[in-house]
């Protein structure tokens, strides 16, 4: 999965503002992708995403896939996820590499929400409880 520059400029900030800079960068990116989930609103596929100046991150840091925790329960989130993802697009997801590209397409929409709603004194819970409450 492959994040734009945009994406990993907004993660430290938005990371902070979330209490989780001291937390792995998955952990903000999955919150940008549930956000972004959680808009009842398509992704326009039509619009080209740079992934240019990005990085790239693989499905194990991603989604958990092939994982178990220090327990040794599972803690792959992979089908979770791609279920969420159908669910949200009533699509189905049939392939890694498409799971790839809706997780991009809703990092970059969730960064811009996330982006666009925060400013650095932003209190993130009352923003949630407004948003989705």
């Amino acid at each position: 999965m492959r994040t734009t520059q945009f994406s990993e400029q907004q993660l430290p900030r938005i990371a902070k503002l979330l209490g989780f800079d001291k937390e792995p960068k998955w952990l903000t990116i999955r919150f940008a992708i549930f956000i972004s989930l959680s808009v009842d609103e398509k992704i326009d596929t039509s619009d080209k995403i740079d992934f240019s100046d990005g990085k790239t991150y693989s499905l194990d840091v991603i989604t958990g896939k092939g994982k178990v925790d220090l327990q040794g329960e599972q803690a792959d989130y992979t089908d979770l996820i791609a279920l969420m993802i159908a669910n949200n697009e009533k699509s189905k997801v049939n392939t890694q590499r498409g799971l790839e590209l809706k997780l991009e397409q809703h990092c970059e929409r969730g960064f811009s929400i996330l982006a666009s709603s925060f400013n650095e004194n932003s209190d993130v819970f009352e923003w949630i409880k407004q948003e989705f409450l």
